[in-house]
């Protein structure tokens, strides 16, 4: 049926040619019309000649002298009206050539398709053509290609658990959010879709930890007590509520607990260091903890008055590190202090500071980095 088809087509492209082609083969009688309205023109004009004459408008030498042009011009019309009717070198070449494109083209056009083509090959549509056309070897290219499938199938699950943690390292924080709860909706919850659900959501609202957030962290937490990240998560989120105390219990429980080689412990350090307004920040191998009485004192305090004591403290541990650039404890501390203040933009001009006074010491700013993703103020 589809070879059918494609012949019938053939055909209807050299009936097609032919008809275009027609006029082109046809003698023209053109020339010959044109020439015999010219000799009455010629005749009308002897006419007039010899009147003039008669009538003295114009002399004897001049008639002549017309009548000799309009003769000349008789002859030359003469001489080329049988060249107008007979067929030329060219025509005679044109012609055929005429013929053979009209038949030849149709046809050799279908041979050479129905070798090198594929007549039985259904039609795509047009989303699935630009789809083949996608380089993967260029990441952007497979993720416009999962959203393109995930537009039209909004209920692969599998597609959304892909497409987040790569959302995520390209820090599209929400849209990572959003692939992470369809995935959870569509194929349940597990560990990790819940973590990384609430970590888009924490980095989405500039380290601040929402409530769905503290949910999903809760539901990991519930299933697995000694899991690590959801009780930072969940320390930080005391912090920001105001318990200090709570917050302080978690990050020395967390301490207690940490291998000394445990990459988080020096963040959960520095966490714990932040809220003890009077404590130094420790070393890995001493950690110093604020004392019942300092943190006593602190929650004794009027919310102005702590606000206050808070402000004077990071303020003078700003002009200290204006003064020692190397101190990478004291810029740790001063990040953390301005995050928790929701003073961002200072945080992140304090994380821009550090790397230029840390420059040289790889180590240092390899930890203020993470320091400052991981609170939500990095990139």
């Amino acid at each position: 049926m589809g070879i059918l088809f494609w012949i019938a087509v053939a055909v209807l492209a050299a009936v097609v040619t032919f008809a275009i082609a027609r006029p082109l083969l046809q003698e023209s009688s053109a020339s010959t019309d044109f020439a015999d309205a010219d000799l009455a023109v010629y005749k009308d004009q002897l006419i007039e000649i010899d009147a003039d004459a008669a009538r003295g408008a114009i002399s004897a030498t001049e008639a002549d002298a017309a009548r000799a042009e309009v003769s000349r011009r008789v002859l030359r019309n003469a001489d080329g009206k049988p060249l107008a009717n007979a067929a030329t070198p060219t025509s005679e070449i044109v012609k055929p050539l005429h013929m053979a494109t009209t038949l030849v083209l149709p046809l050799a056009s279908l041979a050479l398709y129905l070798v090198f083509g594929a007549p039985g090959l259904p039609g795509l549509p047009l989303s699935e053509r630009v789809a083949s056309s996608v380089d993967a070897s260029r990441p952007e290219d497979m993720v416009a290609k999962v959203e393109a499938r995930l537009r039209e199938r909004p209920d692969d699950g599998m597609g959304w658990d892909v497409i987040a943690p790569v959302y995520m390292a390209q820090a599209r924080y929400v849209d990572a959010a959003q692939a992470f709860a369809s995935a959870i909706k569509i194929l349940g919850e597990t560990p990790a879709r819940l973590l990384g659900f609430a970590e888009a959501r924490i980095r989405a609202d500039n380290g601040l930890v929402p409530d769905d957030a503290r949910k999903a962290l809760l539901t990991v937490l519930a299933k697995d007590p000694k899991r690590i990240e959801p009780r930072i998560w969940l320390a930080m989120a005391k912090e920001q509520d105001g318990k200090t105390a709570e917050a302080i219990a978690d990050y020395r429980a967390l301490l207690d607990e940490a291998p000394a080689d445990a990459p988080w412990r020096r963040v959960v350090r520095q966490s714990l260091a932040a809220l003890d307004k009077s404590s130094a920040v420790a070393s890995d191998t001493n950690d110093q903890r604020p004392s019942d009485a300092a943190i006593a004192e602190a929650e004794g305090m009027s919310p102005e008055a702590r606000a206050a004591m808070i402000d004077r403290m990071v303020n003078g541990l700003a002009d200290k590190l204006k003064a020692n650039g190397r101190d990478k404890d004291g810029w740790l501390k001063l990040i953390r202090a301005y995050q928790m203040l929701g003073r961002k933009d200072d945080a992140v001009k304090a994380v821009a500071s550090a790397k230029i006074g840390l420059v040289g010491d790889d180590a240092a700013v390899t930890e203020i980095d993470a320091f400052a993703k991981l609170i939500g103020v990095g990139g």
